[in-house]
């Protein structure tokens, strides 16, 4: 299903809904966290966390570009999931690899410390949610 068929029966926080109704559809016409913390009176932070909240909670196609223009933006094409996801795996493991010199261990110990951190997350969110 085409994701804008189903945007309008989504239930949308008000932040939500600010930063969803000023992302444009490519990656062309991406838009920068400052600037839509500019033109919504919140926090580059904040905006962050909206549009994880976009992504993780409510399934919404957003994807984010850090070349040229950086910024967020609704991905429209295979060719732009693809691209975003490339790009967020190679920034996941960079920073595995950071965090495993940090504790002078393996990556895959910090990846299984992490996926069990996220599990123990997962599990308190449902719990939170019943």
């Amino acid at each position: 299903m085409d994701q804008a068929a189903f945007e309008f029966d989504l239930e949308l926080s008000d932040e939500e809904r600010a930063v969803y109704s000023l992302l444009m559809r490519g990656r062309a016409r991406a838009s920068s966290a400052r600037d839509l913390a500019e033109r919504t009176g919140m926090s580059d932070v904040r905006i962050r966390q909206t549009v994880r909240s976009l992504i993780m909670e409510r399934g919404l196609l957003v994807a984010s570009a850090v070349d040229d223009p950086p910024g967020f933006f609704i991905a429209e094409t295979p060719d732009e999931i693809i691209t975003a996801t490339k790009s967020l795996r190679h920034r996941g493991i960079m920073i595995l690899a950071r965090a495993a010199r940090l504790q002078k261990s393996s990556m895959e110990l910090v990846f299984n410390q992490g996926r069990l951190e996220m599990e123990g997350e997962m599990r308190l969110c449902q719990w939170n949610r019943h």
